[in-house]
C-alpha cells in the first residue's frame, strides 16, 4: 500500500486522479493530456469511463462502479497508454493481465500495487518528461472539480523527489584548535581560520523522510604566521574530509527541512616551517656567532571522527534545488606513519549550493 501522497516516478508522462464522489461512483480527472484528446479509464479489461479532454488538457469521467464488484478494497497495477491523442489507463487486479496495446500505442506501467477503496485519488502527470503518481485514500479535493468544471488548468503542488540526489555546494569551514595551536603563545600571529570550502555529494532518498548521504569536503588550509626576537615561522593546516550519514527528513511544499548524523573519515597535513636566526654571543672577550637555520616539521593524521548537521532545500524545479546547510564535524585520529602526534580538532561549516535528481 502506498502512502497518502507518495510521488512514484513514470516511464510515459500522464496524469490521472481517481476519486470517489459516492460510495458507488468514481471520479477520474485526467490532467495534461493533449487538448481535444479522447481518455478512456478501463477496470482489468471492460470500459468504464471516457472523456475528451478540454483546452487546458484535462477531462473528467465519473465512474458508476467501485473498484471491484466483490470488495470495498482491492489492489490495482496502473497502466497507460499512449496512442497518438488518445490516453487510456488501465487499473488491473493482480492476476489479471491489461489487453494488449493496440497498434500504434505505448503502454508505461507505474511500478508498485495500489491499494483502491471507494474512496481513492490517484493522480498521475502527463505534461512533463518525467511523469509522477500520487495516490490519496479519499476524494480529489473540491477545488480540483471546480478547476475541472470551469476548464481551468487543474494546480498540482510540487512533490518533492526520492531515490538519487547529486549536489555541490560552497561556503566557509572554520577550525576550533588549528590556528590557535599554530600560533601558540606567541603574540606576534597572524592566522586565517575561517577559510573557503567546497562539498559535493550524493543523497538517496529511500522515501521523502528519509536519506543516506555520502560526501566529500576540502576546505582551503589554515595558515598562520608569526616571529619573535629571534625566530620566524609560516604553518598551515590541511584536511580532506569523507562523511557517511543518515538524514531525516521533514517536507513542507517544495521545501524540505532535514537533520543528519553519521560518521567522517578525514586525512590531514600540519606543517611548520621555522627559521632561526644567527646569534651573537660574547665568551669573555670573544665574540662567536651561532649559526640559525631552518626546519620543516609535518604530522599527517587520519581517522574517524562524527558528524551532525542540518538544512533545507527549495526543489524551484522538479529536478534542481537550491540547499543551505550547516553543521559540525570532529577531526579525531592519529600519526599516518605510527608515531608521536595525533589530532582532535573540531570543524563547524556552513554550505550553499544545488541539488539535482537524477532519473525518473
Amino acid at each position: 500500500m502506498r502512502e497518502p501522497w507518495r510521488p512514484l516516478l513514470l516511464a510515459a508522462a500522464i496524469t490521472v486522479t481517481v476519486g470517489v464522489a459516492s460510495a458507488t461512483a468514481q471520479t477520474v480527472i485526467v490532467k495534461n493530456a493533449p487538448p481535444g484528446s479522447p481518455i478512456e479509464l478501463v477496470l482489468n479489461t471492460a470500459t468504464v469511463g471516457s472523456a475528451t479532454a478540454n483546452a487546458t488538457g484535462d477531462a473528467t469521467l465519473v465512474v458508476k462502479a467501485p473498484p471491484t464488484a466483490t470488495a470495498a478494497e482491492s489492489s490495482a497495477h496502473v497502466f497507460v497508454d499512449a496512442c497518438d491523442k488518445m490516453r487510456r489507463v488501465f487499473l488491473v487486479e493482480p492476476g489479471l493481465q491489461p489487453p494488449p496495446p493496440e497498434p500504434g500505442c505505448t503502454r508505461s506501467e507505474i511500478a508498485g500495487l495500489f491499494v483502491m477503496r471507494r474512496i481513492t485519488t490517484f493522480v498521475v502527470d502527463v505534461g512533463g518528461v518525467t511523469p509522477a503518481l500520487w495516490l490519496k485514500q479519499g476524494a480529489p479535493p473540491a477545488e480540483w472539480l471546480r478547476q475541472a468544471a470551469a476548464g481551468t488548468p487543474i494546480k498540482l503542488r510540487r512533490r518533492l523527489p526520492t531515490g538519487l540526489v547529486v549536489f555541490g555546494g560552497g561556503s566557509y569551514a572554520k577550525f576550533r584548535d588549528a590556528a590557535v595551536l599554530a600560533c601558540g603563545n606567541v603574540t606576534a600571529c597572524t592566522s586565517a581560520d575561517l577559510r573557503p570550502a567546497y562539498a559535493a555529494g550524493v543523497d538517496y532518498w529511500i522515501t521523502r523522510f528519509i536519506a543516506a548521504e555520502a560526501s566529500y569536503m576540502k576546505p582551503l588550509r589554515v595558515t598562520a604566521s608569526g616571529a619573535g626576537d629571534t625566530f620566524n615561522f609560516d604553518s598551515f593546516f590541511d584536511a580532506r574530509v569523507v562523511t557517511l550519514a543518515g538524514k531525516v527528513g521533514v517536507p513542507i511544499g517544495a521545501v524540505r527541512f532535514y537533520g543528519k548524523v553519521g560518521a567522517n573519515y578525514h586525512r590531514a597535513t600540519t606543517s611548520t616551517t621555522e627559521t632561526i636566526n644567527d646569534i651573537l654571543i660574547t665568551v669573555g672577550d670573544t665574540t662567536q656567532t651561532v649559526l640559525g637555520g631552518t626546519q620543516t616539521i609535518e604530522l599527517k593524521t587520519s581517522g574517524l571522527g562524527w558528524v551532525f548537521g542540518g538544512g533545507l532545500e527549495g526543489w524551484v524545479t522538479p529536478g534542481v534545488a537550491i540547499y543551505l546547510e550547516g553543521g559540525r564535524t570532529q577531526l579525531k585520529g592519529n600519526n599516518l606513519n605510527g608515531g608521536e602526534g595525533s589530532i582532535n580538532d573540531r570543524m563547524t561549516y556552513f554550505l550553499a549550493g544545488l541539488r539535482v535528481h537524477i532519473g525518473r
